[in-house]
């Protein structure tokens, strides 16, 4: 065991001099992030075209704003968007718009007027207003009604518009965008893609043989390619993980990776005629900078083995920061507009542009997200809050030992049920909080380090807890409260499927189904407990086991019928002003509709439709939640089973691991309103009793506020706030610097979103 400890030591030493040096250079970046951006905006001003050049260079103004954070550059977008209208092409006659190539306000279908829209959607997203999108959905939604498939017509164009596609999908939820997105990459592919290269030729004039280069070769050019290539990337950011085409667009992603891998010259840069160096030869920044924005962001989010295009992306980023930055901030050698690669054309330090310095600011955000994605504090004090919670737990139930070794506490006005109830509950809560965590790949981090530390007694937990013949065999039978828990422990399953049940070895999985089935024997209240068997079976459904197909359903109808409005949902017949809407309808009614999709199961009921219509409800919820936390970090302590504690925040942590926060919320902005309770509840507090096990309380020691049915292992549920943890460190999540909550907004002075009803989706009726 010493030598053990000693040989962990050094690999931390080793690992934090290697994260030292990583941490010096993210400095770096950002600073030069900084120096280019100011540069940019000091010497040109905002009021300037939505025409591509200008709209392509506010892409990479804002990815660079969510990366640091400076107010000037949202502002700065902003003028932008206003000096504009929040418009491409001006003209409102439908009846001239074209989409041909046209600089003119008639030319409101040409994708290079439709780019300015990605950026409208983003600052839609910080700032809800009509107005900032009204003009995008007109336009595009007005283009998907005509039977036309060919407006993306050039390789720039998959830049210009695609995103625009999946950011106006996830604001509207118009399944549309993304049917259209693929029949428009259809034409594109079919005048212009090179299915052998991988690469794009412009357009179809440049097709080979009819086109070559200099030397006879096929003629790709870069920034072309480079368009496409940070397009994809894009598109892969916001197309829904379920999508039925996803794995089309991932395999392009990585074809063109592979392509693109295959010809960067010696000193970082692509040529402008990607195979032909001969035929423009120099250097070149635009088609470098999207490449190896794309390239860190496929490395970044695990679409591109690390070890396979690392060496590619740092050269390409060591050729922007030695060659393409000019000492004075600008970005040099970037290739004039046009739309091939021109022999004898010249590009230099002094060829600056808006959309090359836009394509730098992308590729360097990107790079800081890769330097620093083992260091972030926020991510750094959630972990150790989730392995300090965890480890009491798993270590002893891994041995056979917590009901032994557990420090019980119970309400002063305990019920008298079995107090065994406890250690079901504890871990029950506890893993369904820390299931997306543990299913992250093991990424050499000291972070991966806890996680594999748990994830290993985390399954010999599982395993102990349905083991008849072990000392932490469950309380499965003899109490409805089993019911509840059992609840929990499926939903860990559903939330860490690959990661948690399909480890497991073939004996327990039975067990488990067996134990599962048996908890029919249990008529649930006419309450949220409804939700609690709908888990299960629908855990079963998935699973490939025997469910009982009306508990799910009937839960499902009665959730449905039980919304009162605007988020909420009651308890039952009765509404009570509490936290189970986020406890469990909201979490639980989500999870039951995924999980029946999943499973492929056909029923009276359309799971598809009644999930986007409990999603839009969590939706608004989730804003409800969001507004309840105060400037400082606290929020309204209401209702029953407020020991909980942070457990009446899960939508809000749920919606930000499934990636779904509706607009005004942002997930850094989500970051600072967890990260902010979490310091408020714990940091000083005695949440946590001399065996490390959770205290009854709210912050701290606070057993007269414990209900009938309260024990320290029910407390476990405030882990479901760590969901988010199952994000990879490079998500937006973590990675983008902290932004203000609504209520820092509304009491500092600051614009914040209005709030006001949201209307349900209309009742849906059964398939037959």
């Amino acid at each position: 065991m010493k030598g053990f400890v000693l040989s962990l030591g050094f690999i931390l030493i080793g690992f934090n001099l290697f994260g030292s040096d990583k941490r010096k250079e993210a400095i770096e970046v950002r600073g030069i992030i900084e120096k280019v951006n100011d540069n940019w905006q000091k010497n040109n001003p905002a009021e300037t075209t939505p025409f591509w050049h200008a709209a392509a260079y506010h892409t990479g103004n804002m990815e660079a704003y969510n990366l640091i954070g400076k107010q000037e550059w949202l502002d700065y977008s902003e003028k932008w968007a206003e000096h504009n209208k929040w418009k491409g092409a001006k003209s409102d006659d439908k009846s001239k718009w074209k989409y041909d190539y046209g600089e003119t306000d008639e030319h409101v279908l040409f994708g290079d007027w439709q780019v300015c829209f990605q950026t409208y959607a983003d600052l839609y997203n910080i700032l809800p207003d009509e107005k900032r999108i009204r003009r995008a959905r007109e336009v595009m939604e007005y283009e998907m009604t005509t039977d036309n498939n060919d407006y993306w017509w050039w390789a720039d164009g998959l830049y210009m518009v695609m995103p625009v596609m999946t950011k106006l999908y996830k604001i509207t939820g118009d399944k549309r965008y993304l049917k259209k997105l693929y029949d428009y990459l259809q034409y594109s592919d079919s005048i212009m893609y090179d299915p052998d290269e991988g690469l794009y030729f412009r357009d179809a004039k440049y097709t080979y043989p009819q086109h070559t280069s200099l030397n006879g070769k096929k003629d790709f050019w870069a920034r072309g390619d480079g368009w496409v290539f940070a397009g994809f990337a894009k598109v892969l950011k916001d197309l829904p993980k379920n999508h039925d085409k996803r794995e089309f667009f991932e395999n392009r992603f990585r074809k063109m990776a592979d392509a693109i891998i295959k010809y960067q010259q010696p000193e970082g840069y692509w040529s402008r005629s990607i195979i032909d160096e001969e035929h423009a030869p120099g250097y070149e920044t635009s088609g470098t900078a999207f490449f190896t924005y794309g390239l860190l962001w496929g490395i970044n989010n695990d679409y591109l083995r690390e070890e396979k295009y690392k060496k590619a992306a740092q050269n390409g980023w060591h050729y922007l920061k030695t060659k393409a930055l000019q000492k004075d901030g600008n970005i040099g050698y970037v290739q004039p507009i046009g739309e091939k690669a021109i022999p004898g054309q010249v590009v230099d330090k002094n060829s600056i542009s808006d959309f090359g310095t836009g394509a730098f600011l992308l590729a360097a955000s990107e790079y800081v997200r890769f330097l620093e994605k083992d260091f972030n504090p926020d991510r750094e004090y959630w972990s150790q809050l989730a392995f300090d919670m965890a480890y009491p737990v798993l270590s002893n139930m891994a041995e056979g030992k917590l009901q032994e070794k557990m420090i019980l506490e119970v309400s002063p006005v305990w019920d008298g049920r079995n107090k065994k109830v406890a250690y079901m509950e504890a871990f029950g809560r506890l893993m369904a909080g820390i299931a997306p965590w543990l299913s992250l790949d093991d990424d050499g981090s000291q972070e991966a380090g806890k996680r594999k530390i748990l994830l290993d007694l985390a399954l010999k937990s599982y395993a102990n807890a349905v083991d008849p013949s072990n000392p932490d065999y469950l309380l499965w039978e003899g109490e409805g409260q089993t019911l509840v828990d059992a609840a929990y422990i499926a939903e860990s399953f559903l939330r860490g499927y690959d990661a948690l049940w399909l480890q497991l070895d073939e004996i327990t999985k039975q067990r488990y189904i067996n134990e599962f089935t048996k908890l029919r024997k249990i008529d649930p209240p006419y309450t949220n407990w409804l939700l609690f068997s709908s888990i299960i079976e629908s855990f079963l459904a998935k699973a490939g086991a025997h469910f009982d197909e009306y508990r799910v359903n009937s839960a499902i109808r009665k959730t449905d019928e039980w919304y009162t409005g605007d988020g909420w949902y009651a308890d039952g017949p009765d509404f009570a002003f509490d936290y189970y809407s986020s406890y469990v309808f909201h979490p639980m009614y989500l999870e039951t509709l995924s999980a029946m999709i999943d499973s492929g199961k056909y029923s009276r009921l359309d799971y598809l439709k009644y999930h986007d219509k409990a999603l839009k409800r969590a939706q608004k919820y989730s804003i409800v939640l969001e507004r309840l936390v105060s400037p400082e970090g606290t929020f309204p302590v209401f209702g029953r089973s407020i020991p909980y504690r942070m457990a009446a925040l899960q939508p809000l942590a749920l919606l930000a691991w499934y990636d779904d926060l509706p607009a005004g919320l942002t997930p850094a902005q989500v970051r600072n309103a967890l990260t902010s309770v979490m310091h408020s509840m714990f940091d000083g507090k005695e949440n946590f009793n001399e065996g490390g096990f959770l205290t009854i309380g709210f912050v701290g020691r606070q057993p007269n506020i414990a209900d009938w049915y309260t024990n320290n292992g029910s407390l476990y549920m405030t882990s479901l706030s760590l969901l988010p943890l199952g994000l990879p460190p490079v998500h937006p999540f973590w990675s983008d610097a902290q932004k203000p909550t609504t209520n820092q907004k509304a009491w500092s002075g600051n614009p914040f979103p209005k709030d006001h009803r949201w209307e349900d989706m209309p009742p849906l009726r059964d398939r037959f």
